[in-house]
Order: structure tokens, then C-alpha cells, then sequence
């Protein structure tokens, strides 16, 4: 199912008025129901290379039977049509949609994992897809429901083959890299096979790209791909406008510190929680607003942590917009080894400084006394030491944290990213 019945006449016979490459991403879910972050990414991406001239597709999955109404909803949310990438609808070929939010048995769940590693009934489906569309690119991103077996079609159609990790997918079968509230060191016996398998696909892959070195370095290091591929960093865009000053405060004003995202206990509310009861009374008046929706019972239990303190506010579902406009210093508590959270490069843009967690991507991106600061993630008495750090701060000294994160937002806004992503494919095809 294609939202385009545009005439594509091959790579190697495109028509006088194609001057750009045809660039086909790969994902398992995109707009307007996509399932987490990463589809946000690629959405940014793809409709910035379109603006540059670029042809552009997404190939994604959708629940069997609702191909048609997956396009149909994706035409009406504007992410496809004129002007933008062309959109075409797979029906998923494993025995359930996994992202319907329905519990599924332990039987079922395995049953599922053992046909996502070598799904040959998707990698027909997009073999003939590439036959259609005839890219000169492949970029495949996540692709839990497809499998790396599209990774062997992708080469074999003679395009060049770039896949992106967002997630730990190739060495983790549950692609977190995180168990029974711990970050894994190691690969388990299970992980193991899941690796195995995909070690022999990626072989096909010309260049991998990564939003974070961490993430990078992961891969390499246990083993997902040879040391002879290219793996560069590329960052993701974000798509909203720079403001176009830092923010100054006050000597002594309020300060208001704030979290946005998914409430869930990877992402270590409670410990942001534990920090901000910790501060020492009197100083600079603050307070804590939490912007979030999660499993009722556990933002029950957030709020039950919070004993009724006034300073904390728990917002619910709020417009990113919103947020960052009424705070002043973000928090980015994860203790999870998160690839690089959106939330960070989001509130650069608007001049805010963040306190992060020494996890994931986030070292790369948080330069402390410049942008930011960071601390253990498991460490509320450290949290809480930064966090009264900031309460501490002059006006000019805040004002300074301000200006280095919104130079760092720069970094991140669309025309930088897409630029270094044509470098990548610039350097991709100099090699072939």
C-alpha cells in the first residue's frame, strides 16, 4: 500500500528531472500512531531531506488489515503527500501487533521473539516493495517486526544499505539492554542468539549510524558488527525553532526545575522525587513540576512519594511548548541507558540548562559548567547537590548556563543535521 502512484523508473535509469537521491527508510511505526521517539526522529530527518530536493520514502508496518487506514490516517495528519515523503503501509507478519497495549502470554511473547529473528515472510514483502520504489538508499532504522532478514534484501537490490540504531535491537531481544531494574554489562544466553543471528545480517550493511557514541560503542562492543564497518554519530533533529536569547532570571527569584516524558521506572522519577525532599529549607524559593502520563498505579505511587509537598506538581499530559516556556532548568533523571533523550537537545532550545544523569548518550551532550550538569543516576543525594547548586546561582551565572545550552541547541536544529547526514551519504557513495 503506497501513498504515491508516482512513475519510478530505477536507480539506474531515473528520469532528466530527478537531480536528488531516492532515500527509502525503514521503520516499524511512524506517524500519527508511531510508537516512541525514534519515529520521530526519522520523521525530521526524512522531511528535511525532501526540502533539500531529495525523494523520499518510508516504508513502515501497521496491524494486519489496516494498511489502507494506516495511509488513510497518515494522509490526513499531513506527514504524507505533496511536499512531503511518500508513505508506504506493510501489514505486519508475526502473530500479533505488539503495540495494541494487550498482554500477551509468556508462550505467545516467545513465539513472537523466535519469528522476528529471521522473518522471511517480511523480507518477501519488502523485497517487492524495492522493487517498486528502486532506492538508491536504504535506511533501515527500528525494525522489530520487519527483522534483520530486510537487512539481505536491501543489498541484494543494489542500493547503498545505512542502518541507524536508536535502541539496542541487534544484541538485546528485548532491545533495552536493561533487566529486572538493572543496566546489562553483558549479553545473557538469550541475547547471545539474538546477536548470533543478526551478526551474519549486518554483514550486508555498508554504513551504521548511531545517535550516540554510547550507543555506538555498545554495538561494537559486543560484537554486532566487524571492525571494518564505518559507524558514525548522527544526532536527531529538533524540528522546533531556537529562541532566540538566553533566559535570564533574577537574583534570587523563583526557580522552577521540571521533568517532561513517560513516567515509568526507568526513567528515575523517584530518585528526582528523593533529591528535591532532600533540599536544605530556607534559600531560593523552587519548585518541582512533573509533566507525564504513566500506569495509574505507579503515578500513584509517585505522587504518594511526594507526601502532599506543594512545591511538587504533578501536570499530566502537557504541550512541550507549554513546559519549557514555565521552567527553568530541566531534568533528565534516566537510570536507564538511554540512546540520547529527546528531552534534552528539546530544552537547549529554549535556553534551558539541564541536569542529567551520567548514563547513555547523555555525557555527550551535557557539558557541565556550560550546559548543564551531571550526576549519578542512581545518586539522589548527588541530584539533589546539583539541583541546589542551581538554586545557588547568581543572575549572570545563570544566565551563562542559558547561552551555553542554547549554543549547544544549535547543534541540533534541522540544517546542522541534515548536513551532516548528507556528509554521510556523500562519504558512502565517494567509498563505493
Amino acid at each position: 500500500m503506497s501513498a504515491s502512484d508516482m512513475n519510478m523508473t530505477g536507480r539506474n535509469g531515473d528520469s532528466t528531472s530527478m537531480t536528488s537521491r531516492r532515500i527509502l527508510f525503514i521503520i516499524r511505526s511512524y506517524r500519527p500512531d508511531q510508537v516512541g521517539g525514534g519515529a520521530k526522529s526519522v520523521q525530521t530527518l526524512a522531511e528535511g531531506l525532501v526540502e533539500r530536493g531529495h525523494d523520499v520514502h518510508i516504508l513502515r508496518l501497521a496491524p494486519r488489515g489496516e494498511e489502507a487506514a494506516t495511509l488513510r490516517a497518515g494522509m490526513e495528519a499531513g506527514v504524507t503527500g505533496p511536499g512531503k515523503p511518500t508513505l508506504h503501509v506493510l501489514p505486519i507478519r508475526n502473530i500479533y501487533w505488539p503495540y495494541d497495549k494487550r498482554r500477551r502470554s509468556p508462550a505467545m511473547k516467545a513465539v513472537w521473539h523466535a519469528l522476528d529473528l529471521w522473518n522471511f515472510r517480511a523480507a518477501r514483502d519488502v523485497r517487492q516493495m524495492l522493487d517498486i520504489i528502486r532506492p538508491d538508499v536504504v535506511n533501515t532504522s527500528i525494525i522489530d517486526g520487519f527483522s534483520t532478514a530486510i537487512l539481505r534484501e536491501a543489498k541484494r537490490s543494489g542500493a547503498r544499505l545505512i542502518h541507524t540504531m536508536r535502541d539496542y535491537y541487534l544484541i538485546c531481544s528485548r532491545s533495552g539492554m536493561y533487566r529486572a531494574g538493572e543496566n546489562c554489562t553483558s549479553l545473557c544466553s538469550g541475547c547471545k542468539v539474538v546477536r548470533g543471528v543478526n551478526r551474519r545480517q549486518t554483514r550486508n550493511v555498508d554504513m551504521f549510524l548511531s545517535n550516540s557514541a554510547f550507543v555506538a560503542d555498545t554495538h561494537r562492543r559486543h560484537g554486532a558488527f566487524g571492525e571494518d564497518k564505518p559507524c558514525a554519530v548522527q544526532w536527531n533533529v529538533n524540528d522546533r525553532p531556537l529562541v532566540p536569547e538566553a533566559k535570564r532570571l533574577a537574583d534570587g527569584a523563583p526557580m522552577v526545575f521540571g521533568y517532561i516524558g513517560r513516567l515509568a521506572p526507568t526513567k528515575g522519577v523517584e530518585k528526582l522525587i528523593e533529591a528535591v525532599r532532600r533540599l536544605p529549607q530556607g534559600g531560593r524559593p523552587w519548585s518541582l513540576v512533573i509533566a507525564g502520563d504513566g500506569e495509574p498505579e505507579y503515578v500513584a505511587g509517585l505522587k504518594a512519594q511526594a507526601a502532599g509537598d506543594p512545591r511538587v506538581q504533578f501536570l499530566g499530559w502537557q504541550a512541550a511548548e507549554d513546559f519549557y516556556g514555565a521552567v527553568d532548568v530541566v531534568v533528565c533523571p534516566s537510570v536507564y541507558n538511554e540512546p540520547l533523550p529527546r528531552v534534552i537537545y528539546e530544552a537547549y532550545g529554549f535556553a534551558l540548562p539541564v541536569v542529567a544523569s551520567r548514563v547513555g548518550g547523555n555525557p555527550e551532550v551535557v557539558t557541565p559548567a556550560e550546559t548543564g550538569e551531571l550526576y549519578d543516576g542512581e545518586d539522589a543525594g548527588e541530584l539533589a547537590e546539583k539541583i541546589q547548586h542551581f538554586r545557588t546561582l547568581s543572575a549572570d551565572s545563570y544566565a551563562r548556563y542559558s547561552a551555553g545550552a542554547l549554543d549547544m541547541g544549535a547543534v541540533f536544529t534541522s540544517g546542522a543535521v541534515i548536513d551532516r547526514y548528507e556528509s554521510h551519504l556523500d562519504r558512502l557513495f565517494d567509498a563505493a
